[in-house]
């Protein structure tokens, strides 16, 4: 039986994956959307979330009452069309990477960050097969950035560098299956920096598996896991060393989608990620674990669809011992708002 159910839009992996990544082993606030390539249609996206997280505790924080993670504002945009019947292609802007990590002035510690990537990624579906193989490159730039970790202002110069991808996918469209494994390996940086000379950075390399299939009449069950190797892509100083102390992280994402009428659907989500640790030594990583719960609600309209989405993420408490004492990090979250425009393209 062949599925009526209008294609989901994945509005709802995003946000989880733009709050629980923004705390999680490492740098990554957003990833490239590689399923946009297993749309039937030509289509144009785009995506603004924003993230408000209250991150306190009874130290560090306490001596402005403000949040040591101030708030985030996302914009990424794609572009998929089909070259022939066998070959498709998606253009995707996005930013990969940030940090709004700022502490009270006495306490001397920031860490901001913001990047941009493009990518281009072409897929070809063999013949008479529902196995397609999937390509791409991405153009990865971490822009102007500041680090303070005690002593002055460390500002980076702009840098940028070529990364790629590669997958595999398997269709069904009787029962809505697709299924996408897709994996990218780490993007190394050196980047000039004020005072000390050079910096060391990377994008570590990730592997993902993202899914949807219909299970009812009008009804989707879709989800993902996603793992990324931040352990081996921590951040160095010349003359200094490493100064992150990034894990590695593996997130799973699972949410049922459902169709109400022809104009409106909606969706539930719900996403977590272990904690490495309840203690820790590096103010530059103040939570320990998250759980996301995500809604979205999907209009249809002539000229294109257009979805709302909403995220709350928990985060497990972690007392983090420094020069001041130990600050004890409790009660965390953050919430996410976001708001896609998809229009097809005759």
């Amino acid at each position: 039986m062949r599925f009526i159910l209008s294609c989901f839009i994945y509005l709802l992996i995003f946000l989880s994956s733009t709050i629980s990544s923004l705390f999680a082993g490492g740098l990554e606030v957003s990833r490239q959307n590689n399923m946009l390539l297993l749309s039937e249609d030509k289509v144009f996206e785009t995506v603004i979330r924003q993230t408000s997280a209250s991150v306190k505790d009874d130290v560090y924080t306490a001596f402005d009452g403000q949040s040591a993670i101030k708030q985030l504002n996302l914009v990424s945009a794609g572009y998929k069309a089909n070259y022939s019947d066998k070959i498709s292609y998606a253009l995707e802007v996005y930013e990969p990477m940030a940090s709004t990590l700022q502490y009270p002035t006495v306490v001397k510690i920031k860490a901001l960050l913001r990047s941009q990537a493009i990518s281009l990624t072409g897929k070809y579906q063999l013949p008479n097969s529902p196995i397609g193989l999937l390509a791409g490159t991405r153009y990865l730039t971490i822009k102007r950035s500041t680090l303070n970790i005690g002593t002055v202002d460390l500002v980076t110069t702009p840098k940028s560098e070529l990364g790629y991808m590669a997958g595999i996918s398997y269709e069904k469209p009787e029962i809505a299956l697709k299924v996408l494994l897709t994996y990218s390996p780490a993007i190394d940086f050196t980047l000039p920096i004020t005072v000390l000379s050079t910096a060391t950075a990377k994008q570590a390399a990730m592997t993902t598996l993202d899914f949807q299939t219909g299970i009812a009449k009008d009804t989707l069950l879709y989800g993902s896991i996603h793992q990324s190797s931040w352990k081996s892509a921590q951040v160095s100083l010349n003359g200094v060393g490493q100064i992150s102390t990034f894990t590695d992280s593996e997130k799973y994402n699972i949410g049922v989608g459902r169709k109400f009428s022809e104009k409106l659907s909606g969706s539930f989500s719900y996403t977590t990620e272990a904690g490495s640790s309840a203690t820790g030594t590096s103010l530059l990583s103040p939570t320990n674990g998250t759980d996301t719960y995500g809604l979205g609600l999907k209009y249809s309209t002539d000229f294109g669809d257009m979805t709302f989405g909403y995220a709350l993420s928990t985060f497990g408490d972690k007392a983090v011992t420094s020069s001041l004492g130990t600050g004890n990090f409790r009660n965390n979250d953050a919430t996410t708002i976001g708001l896609k425009a998809s229009f097809k393209i005759n």
